[in-house]
């Protein structure tokens, strides 16, 4: 950087504009990595607080560490930065390649060290590379002391504007549009356009047959990760999660078809019949048996596949089902792969919405109200478990109506951490709270699905033969204001997670 009186000549618009391209497109991959990089782990940690934290404070101290390196690299001058944007291009490739990375962190160093660990080695290469952008072009369109502050400032908005359209962009148009290896490769060879753009402005490019072998190796890698994996018939992602559909065969020897979202088994049938195949539906139906007759109209926040309100239409034709289910792809796949497309449910309505919203909105009053809602292997979105969020849901219901809800937990150990403060939420709204287990003959620390039954009257609750949970209420109730979900549900997978 030189004084006033000796300034290099003023960077012509032309030039400028070149600059400004570059530090818009930095910031663009910044948070096309960080948000595409949060879904790909979240078939693995979710999409709760922890990995989103995780992401988060692995992206902005590799942002530091970049800027801080960056400085001193372009005060060098030994390192030109299309060497920069080459080196983030393909350090962007690492979280196609390491896909599997997330798995091995997760049984190797726990749930939030491995979350952590992912973040580090998948996605902070390619963030701290890009931190070094901004310093490069600053130092690039400075002219003298006199207007460093404004150069400075001016270079960091494009940058910063750049980062906001890759929020929109990645999460609205982009995400929905590719698969996450071919975003990711598609974000890989867009930098490389970019270092060849600052070899141009700036001088001492990449040799051509560099960029244009990471190039092709970049089109390789998103040619590969636009297939689909043998076992997968469908595999979409959408504005809400990370969607596939499997088939494969049972422990029983019978074929299933499963539906997942961010890496649980949403919904899983048998391929013959079309039948549920997860325990907790058919649990569901024996405990409704004593009292089906009274139940005309149901609710089900949250269909997936729509398993559970196509099983309950087939044992009760004439009941009113409506499903709150947020994500129409989920309902589209549901059509295509699943028993709710073979057979014909006139009974059964289908709307797209958030369900708190749905809630909020709705007049209508239901004899029974199922909340079947995952967003991660265990978790039940906080919002959906509140006092706030049950009361709502009582004003929904008859007067003998009855609420149930589907919910994931070991019976014993130290991940009795949730049901224990959701039983005491559920005891603040409803004076009659009963929980069954799917499995009763399942190892107590083993988890496992809970069926929760719930009244206004106790005297609605149905009389039935089957093994209550031993779990009871503890802790304080959550609320809108405080509701430590993922904390609490984090502490199954501290604890080492085991299924039945």
């Amino acid at each position: 950087m030189t004084d006033s009186t000796s300034a290099p000549p003023r960077p012509t618009g032309s030039r400028r504009l070149g600059l400004f391209l570059l530090a818009f497109g930095s910031g663009f991959a910044v948070l096309t990595i960080e948000i595409a990089g949060t879904r790909l782990i979240a078939p693995v940690f979710g999409l709760s607080a922890v990995p989103w934290t995780a992401v988060i404070g692995v992206i902005l101290a590799a942002l530091a560490v970049g800027s801080h390196l960056g400085g001193r690299l372009a005060d060098g001058g030994k390192v030109p930065l299309s060497w920069v944007l080459v080196a983030a291009a393909i350090t962007a490739a690492l979280p196609i390649v390491g896909s599997g990375l997330p798995w091995v962190a997760r049984d190797f160093l726990g749930f939030i060290p491995g979350a952590l660990a992912s973040a580090v080695i998948l996605f902070a290469p390619a963030v701290l590379c890009l931190g070094a952008v901004v310093p490069y072009l600053v130092q690039a369109d400075t002219r003298s002391l006199e207007n460093v502050g404004r150069r400075a400032g001016d270079v960091s908005a494009v940058a910063t504007a750049g980062s906001i359209a890759g929020t929109f962009m990645t999460g609205f148009v982009l995400l929905p549009a590719f698969p996450l290896p071919v975003l990711l490769a598609i974000t890989a060879i867009a930098l490389l356009a970019l270092a060849a753009l600052s070899g141009v402005i700036l001088g001492k490019g990449v040799p051509p047959h560099v960029t244009g072998l990471a190039a092709i190796v970049m089109s390789v890698l998103a040619y590969a990760g636009s297939q689909r994996p043998p076992d997968a018939l469908a595999r979409r992602q959408t504005l809400y999660s990370a969607v596939s559909v499997t088939e494969r065969v049972g422990r029983d020897g019978r074929m299933v078809r499963a539906l997942w979202q961010n890496g649980g088994s949403s919904s899983l049938e048998y391929l013959d019949a079309g039948d549920p195949a997860h325990e907790y539906v058919d649990v569901s139906g024996l405990l409704l048996e004593p009292v089906i007759e009274r139940v005309q109209s149901m609710l089900v926040l949250g269909g997936a596949a729509l398993s559970l309100p196509a099983a309950f239409s087939r044992w009760r034709p004439d009941m009113s089902i409506d499903v709150v289910e947020i994500d129409p792809v989920v309902t589209e796949l549901a059509e295509q792969y699943f028993a709710y497309g073979r057979d014909d449910y006139p009974n059964i309505r289908v709307v797209h919405d958030d369900a708190r919203v749905h809630l909020h909105n709705s007049n209508q009053r239901y004899d029974l109200i199922y909340l079947d809602i995952f967003d991660h292997l265990l978790t039940v979105p906080w919002t959906m478990v509140t006092v706030e969020a049950l009361t709502e849901m009582t004003d929904h219901l008859e007067a003998d109506g009855l609420f149930m809800a589907n919910v994931l937990s070991p019976l014993a150990g130290p991940g009795l951490g949730f049901i224990e403060r959701f039983q005491a939420t559920l005891q603040e709204v409803f004076p009659a709270v009963v929980i069954y287990p799917a499995t009763p003959n399942s190892d107590a620390e083993v988890t496992q699905n809970l069926v929760v039954v719930a009244a206004l009257d106790a005297q609605a609750l149905p009389d039935v033969d089957w093994p209550r949970a031993g779990t009871g209420a503890a802790g304080r109730p959550l609320t809108d204001a405080w509701a430590p979900v993922e904390y609490l549900q984090a502490k199954v997978f501290l604890a080492g997670l085991t299924w039945d």
